[in-house]
């Protein structure tokens, strides 16, 4: 396990003062290889400058918000309702021309103090059908390749608040804080401070080639995760100025974010700038339904190809033809010389420099709590969701004899048809025996999804043995008829207190039963970021996670919005997996 970092600056006037160069300058990468290290530098002379020429280093009120200086410069938010929020600062310079399919880089810091009034514009993306239940639809106008800010929402509170970095998933290619889902407001108002971070989606995030490779610390890929990493960065040296605590940052992150997350968490160059680390319903996506370098590679060439220029052309083109070039791309079938990549043309790779390995098999940081939680029917997302705004399913029929569910299960797992028939069996098996229906549709829709849930349970299990101080949640709380069940996602407007909006309502519920819920969610996320024994917005100490007993967290079963502690749900149908899927 690794260590703990102690080298920290309290707060940015302290960071200011210090002789050596600023923390962010200071996080020196070895992921070149070569024993050399390449650090984020800032101009420090011109940021002092700015301050001066502001007369005060510390927040002042005035014109109805807040000036606070910033390593990027100075912006004024906007205080509603006990909060004050500061909205589109950009934590990295725009990733365009030279600087697309390259790592971040630190800002220019703006001269004049700068209104965080909107919201800054999301990454190109397509919001494809399903996603579109959770995600609405964003216009052109609203996103753009210079994508790199994040906003902050704070308590006006006279102390130091814990404070909570959000990193939305969207399967690496949809997402964006300026939807209303990720408000920080009502979550910031339990007495925190929230943070919610863009980063680069799809091609632009997440191409790779040994053409990119980039002089300022070696890499070609994984741009997505070094966004994060930069944000991360940017917000352990600025946080002080908004009234956070450095030494409580919490990182959560919800499927694909938090497979980022996780991964940041386990990075030595990003582990020691956080102290606790949530994850949503993280996924384990390995080769090869991810991609190798070597793939990621010649799946980069393809692209250039069909646009009729070179890898490093893909610099020079349109943004949006890119985009829409590599979406159009993935939909096809991969040449026959592909060993991987075969469920995600895109994602997170294993360059054993920003990325050191598929996390579910890695160590994680002796001193780094750890939440990992799932919905109680993750597969609902993906196979059997209806979305009362169109009045329609989103997805395909559901397979209605076991014939259908064997063809399914093997085409999923791949495999003979007696290893879908053992899986089957065994699914059929718990469901009897908890008095839930053996149906072929019902049994798919956990079959698909559990193999994201067996990967990170099982983690959760070592780490528990480990001795790492890991805890264990599942999201009950289910959607309304005619939807089904506790889908994938269906959590998060309760964690932001954004179910009462019309795109949420009648699927999540808006009533005070769900007000309950959201409330106590809020609670005890944050007294997790804040607490070195965090407590259940019950009061009830929070129990570390133990396999078999019953200190997993059940939030809102049974149409209530009560906490309760038992055994992890639907646990002894995931034991077959040990033989398929391994570690």
């Amino acid at each position: 396990m690794v260590g703990r970092h102690q080298d920290r600056a309290s707060c940015l006037p302290c960071a200011l003062s210090m002789p050596r160069a600023l923390p962010w300058a200071r996080l020196r990468s070895s992921l070149g290889g070569t024993g050399e290290s390449v650090e984020f530098r800032i101009d420090r002379r011109r940021l002092l400058a700015g301050v001066a020429a502001l007369g005060a280093v510390w927040p002042s009120r005035g014109g109805g918000g807040l000036v606070v200086p910033t390593s990027s410069g100075a912006f004024r938010g906007r205080a509603c309702g006990g909060v004050t929020r500061w909205l589109g600062i950009p934590y990295a310079s725009a990733p365009v021309g030279e600087l697309r399919f390259a790592a971040p880089r630190p800002v220019r810091p703006a001269r004049t103090i700068v209104e965080a009034d909107r919201f800054g514009p999301a990454s190109l993306q397509t919001i494809a059908s399903v996603v579109s239940w959770i995600y609405p639809p964003l216009s052109p106008e609203e996103q753009s390749e210079d994508c790199l800010t994040l906003n902050v929402w704070a308590a006006n509170r006279d102390e130091a608040l814990p404070v909570i970095v959000w990193l939305h998933g969207g399967g690496y290619r949809t997402g964006a804080t300026r939807m209303p889902l990720m408000d920080g407001h009502a979550l910031a108002s339990h007495g925190c401070v929230v943070v919610t971070v863009n980063y680069r989606l799809g091609a632009l995030g997440l191409l790779s080639h040994p053409d990119f490779t980039d002089a300022f610390n070696s890499t070609s890929a994984n741009w997505s995760l070094q966004d994060m990493g930069a944000a991360l960065a940017w917000v352990r040296l600025n946080i002080a100025a908004f009234g956070g605590d450095p030494m409580k940052i919490c990182v959560v992150g919800q499927s694909g974010g938090a497979q980022h997350a996780a991964v940041l968490a386990q990075s030595p160059l990003y582990w020691p700038l956080l102290r606790s680390v949530v994850l949503l319903s993280p996924p384990s996506v390995r080769v090869p339904q991810a991609p190798t370098m070597e793939d990621a590679a010649a799946y980069t060439e393809l692209l250039a190809t069909g646009l009729g220029t070179t890898v490093k052309g893909l610099r020079k083109l349109p943004a949006r033809v890119v985009h829409a070039a590599e979406l159009a791309l993935s939909a096809k079938p991969l040449p026959p010389s592909f060993t991987s990549g075969f469920l995600y043309r895109i994602a997170i790779l294993n360059d054993n420099r920003s990325c050191m390995g598929e996390w579910t098999q890695r160590d994680w940081p002796a001193d780094v709590p750890v939440l990992i939680t799932f919905t109680h029917d993750e597969g609902a997302f993906f196979l059997d969701l209806y979305d009362p705004i169109s009045g329609r399913m989103l997805t395909p029929s559901l397979p209605g004899s076991d014939a259908a569910l064997v063809s399914a299960v093997r085409s999923a797992v791949g495999g003979s048809a007696q290893v879908a028939a053992t899986v089957i069996d065994a699914y059929r098996c718990a469901a009897l025996a908890e008095g839930r229906s053996s149906a072929p549709g019902d049994l798919w829709i956990d079959i698909f999804a559990d193999p994201m849930r067996y990967r990170g349970t099982r983690y959760a299990a070592v780490l528990a043995a480990a001795g790492v101080q890991v805890r264990y949640g599942t999201h009950m709380h289910a959607v309304k008829a005619p939807g089904r069940g506790v889908p994938h996602c269906a959590e998060l407007p309760l964690l932001f207190g954004t179910q009462t909006l019309d795109y949420y309502r009648d699927k999540i519920g808006g009533g005070p039963v769900e007000a309950e819920l959201s409330d106590r969610l809020m609670r005890s996320l944050i007294s997790f970021a804040r607490d070195a024994q965090p407590q259940l917005a019950c009061g009830a100490p929070w129990p570390l996670y133990q396999p078999g007993t019953a200190t997993c967290v059940r939030w809102g079963g049974r149409g209530s919005s009560n906490e309760v502690l038992g055994p992890v749900p639907k646990v002894s149908q995931l034991t077959v997996w040990d033989g398929i899927l391994g570690a």
